[in-house]
């Protein structure tokens, strides 16, 4: 099975603290094992890592720009705000220890700037690809109130979404009227349906925006996005993008108490219709759609790969598993990271997420290892 590696070099006005030496022999050994496929850096667009290129110079091993979208490039330019239905900017704030933050812009009106952010900052770094992060709007971190949006003025003429008086919980256990989960698309109550359509009409439409950018440059492009069965939630629909990529990696982190993490998005679904009680019956209720917890993860990636194949598509899956060791974020352990890779049996790879900076060298023995599959 093929390996990614990303490397986080920091936020855009925050650079990282990165130990070169210790980064160049985790790769090295990767790169040793004839597997590795590509590496992924990004975003501080001040990051050296020329030393990295030099290791990598004639191997074929492809360098691509690790580039959030909808989120984090506000500090280089304007980017309009999720609006509310109270005409209000959405203000919902998450922010890690290492300068990531979770703002998010509304992706009708973001493309543009995106694009005036790569040529500013990014253009002459020499990539082989692009591989597009934050595609998406916020999920349910801040409650029902941070998917209800963007009402602004081009969303409402091009993407109009039900009121939010249209959009009370339906239930305490199953609050979106979830009636069946099929080939990586849910069907819901009329009302949360066109809510989580228009959402994904508005992603889909911006990234086929930039793609067509990023194609005509000749770069190779790939996509973070949530797991199947969380993604249409954040307006990501794999019907729709799965053909605009050459590589995908579904975030399959089931340790991460995070954004993307498994653990944490199960838990702000549930918080978001009524706080703690009845938190647990309605992720379970959720789960349950899905075909329960155990095996989730092999049967999402056997789904996206039955539609690669059933629609002739060349797209690459890559089961994204987290590999990093971050007290009170992720806490790994080799045992999980084997089970992980049993799961991952049918992708066509895997990217070991999210940091090589924070990989433990035996966390690099379990990915050389191998835990099965191709």
């Amino acid at each position: 099975m093929q390996i990614s590696l990303q490397l986080f070099t920091g936020g855009c006005d925050a650079p990282a603290k990165l130990d070169m030496k210790a980064i160049a022999r985790r790769l090295g050994r990767v790169l040793d094992s004839g597997r590795l496929e590509r590496l992924i850096v990004g975003w501080n667009p001040d990051a050296d890592y020329s030393e990295l290129k030099a290791l990598l110079r004639g191997s074929g091993v492809g360098i691509y720009l690790w580039l959030p979208c909808f989120s984090e490039l506000e500090a280089f330019a304007d980017f309009p705000p999720l609006i509310g239905a109270d005409d209000r900017p959405i203000n919902i704030r998450f922010e890690r220890g290492n300068g990531e933050r979770f703002r998010f812009a509304c992706p009708a009106s973001a493309a543009q700037r995106v694009i005036e952010v790569y040529e500013r900052h990014y253009a002459k770094g020499g990539y082989d690809g692009v591989f597009l992060d934050k595609i998406r709007y916020p999920s349910f971190l801040g409650g029902l109130s941070s998917v209800l949006g963007c009402y602004c003025a081009r969303c409402k003429e091009r993407y109009p979404l039900p009121q939010p008086r249209a959009l009370a919980p339906r239930d305490a256990i199953n609050p979106l009227g979830i009636t069946a989960y099929k080939d990586m698309r849910y069907r819901l109550d009329d009302e949360f349906q066109k809510l989580f359509d228009r959402k994904c009409d508005a992603v889909c439409d911006a990234v086929s925006t930039l793609c067509a950018y990023f194609r005509h440059r000749g770069l190779s492009v790939g996509f973070d996005l949530f797991a199947p069965f969380l993604a249409g939630f954040v307006g990501q629909d794999y019907h729709r993008l799965l053909p605009l990529a050459d590589f995908v990696k579904p975030m399959f982190y089931g340790a991460t108490d995070a954004p993307a993490g498994l653990p944490f998005e199960l838990s702000q679904y549930a918080l978001a219709f009524g706080g703690e009680e009845g938190a647990a019956l309605r992720q379970n209720a959720l789960l349950e759609r899905v075909g329960g917890r155990d095996g989730l993860m092999r049967r999402e990636i056997a789904a996206i790969k039955r539609h690669v194949k059933n629609k002739a598509l060349g797209t690459k899956v890559c089961a994204g598993i987290e590999f990093n060791d971050v007290q009170g974020v992720a806490e790994v352990t080799e045992s999980y990271l084997r089970e992980r890779m049993r799961e991952a049996g049918e992708a066509d790879g895997i990217v070991a997420s999210w940091d090589l900076n924070t990989i433990p060298d035996a966390h690099i023995d379990c990915l050389l290892g191998g835990g099965g599959g191709k």
